[in-house]
């Protein structure tokens, strides 16, 4: 049911912006007829709805704000970035990860397989501001020889099914087939053993999805910890209250419905990921597990 209610659009401000200066700019932008309403999980993000289109909303031009889901931003702070960390994006676009973790001052490497992503990524890197996210064409099926053990911190948001973004694209559910997310798991599988090797000893690789498949998500968790050189990292310390608070009403709910764990994860490994549903938790199904390759 939550999946299939329409959502509002999700916008985050810019995060140097002050409390008082978000305030400002939506009263300028509740001027134009658009309603805003403050995330209760990450305070620099809003719900918003009646405007007629956001490039057009005061502050976007500026750089003041980008459209984001809320739990794509919170993917970013769960992979906690600091200032000199440098950061690889393997599939960035549109950007807006890529561009929150530039805004802790760290250096990004943003990266997808095609020119117009790529500029996609760029576009929204100069209207942020940003001038420390470098943008490539790369395929992250490959791996870059060149990468190997550079990144403090390896952002892994692979394509996926879709499935947590139904409430904003409708087509999902007719065109999504079991042997198309069989076909997908296969291309996050290429992509994670391309890429983890750029994560330096003690570094932190990031693995998010916009989907709620447990052969997507879960399993992944699994393959990651127990097949690579890496241990599942708990997110308790660096999620906010409310996103662990919806882990646990969804956990306590499974529970009394008396069904197990997805795929069987270890407590170690439950603890390292989260799996946010509408319904449950603010924003799109979404995905986020957190992993330190071993030294």
């Amino acid at each position: 049911e939550g999946l299939l209610k329409i959502h509002p659009v999700s916008i985050r401000f810019r995060t140097g912006l002050t409390a008082e200066q978000r305030q400002s700019l939506c009263g300028e932008m509740e001027k134009t007829g658009a309603g805003l309403v403050q995330s209760g999980v990450l305070p620099y993000v809003y719900y918003l709805e009646g405007a007629a289109g956001v490039s057009g909303l005061p502050g976007f031009s500026e750089g003041m704000f980008t459209v984001q889901d809320v739990n794509s931003a919170l993917a970013v702070e769960a992979a906690g970035i600091r200032g000199g960390d440098f950061v690889v994006d393997v599939c960035a676009a549109p950007g807006g990860k890529s561009v929150l973790a530039a805004e802790t001052a760290a250096r990004v490497l943003a990266r997808d397989r095609t020119p117009q992503k790529a500029e996609l990524i760029r576009e929204t890197a100069d209207r942020m501001g940003t001038n420390n996210v470098t943008v490539q064409v790369y395929d992250g099926r490959v791996t870059d020889e060149g990468l190997v053990e550079k990144a403090d911190v390896v952002l892994l948001d692979v394509p996926c099914s879709g499935l947590g973004v139904i409430g904003k694209k409708r087509d999902i559910k007719y065109r999504v087939k079991s042997e198309n997310i069989k076909e997908i798991v296969k291309l996050q599988r290429q992509i994670i053993d391309a890429s983890w090797r750029y994560v330096k000893p003690g570094g932190i690789l990031l693995y998010s999805t916009c989907t709620v498949s447990v052969g997507e998500n879960e399993e992944m968790v699994r393959y990651i910890s127990n097949e690579l050189p890496f241990d599942p990292v708990s997110l308790d310390d660096v999620l906010p209250e409310a996103a662990l608070s919806a882990r646990e009403r969804l956990s306590a709910e499974r529970v009394s419905l008396g069904k197990t764990s997805r795929a069987g994860l270890t407590k170690e490994q439950s603890l390292a990921c989260i799996q946010l549903l509408p319904g449950y938790a603010e924003g799109d199904g979404f995905f986020i597990a957190k992993f330190r390759r071993r030294v």
